[in-house]
């Protein structure tokens, strides 16, 4: 079981998707999963979520065929399949440094508190 979930919900933001995408798979942290969510763009993210696809932290490209229309939707999704200890909602049009995961989990683990929802 991994330590982190990481949900990238997505909805057009082909020109956000790889940077974003980078910055999870370059993390010093590497004890995660990632669920891939579309909810059915009609720019080239799925284009680029399948080059990611076959990575090996990737555990689910999940492609809508209709819109959802509520980005709280797709958030439940990846939630309902996400086998980690904590969960990362990662946006697709946002990145993160290379330590992000190192020093959150850190934080996390320390006070158990945080971990608490």
């Amino acid at each position: 079981m991994p330590k982190v979930s990481i949900i990238v919900p997505n909805y057009n933001h082909s020109k956000f998707l790889e940077k974003r995408l980078d910055s999870i798979f370059n993390q010093t942290y590497k004890d995660f999963e990632i669920i891939l969510l579309d909810d059915c763009s009609t720019d080239d993210s799925l284009k680029i979520l399948n080059e990611y696809v076959t990575r090996p932290n990737v555990s689910y490209l999940i492609v809508n065929k209709k819109n959802s229309g509520s980005t709280f939707k797709q958030w439940k999704r990846g939630i309902e399949l996400a086998k980690g200890e904590y969960v990362w909602i990662a946006e697709s049009d946002d990145w993160a440094t290379n330590d992000f995961l190192s020093q959150l989990v850190k934080e996390l683990d320390e006070d158990s508190q945080l971990g608490i929802a």
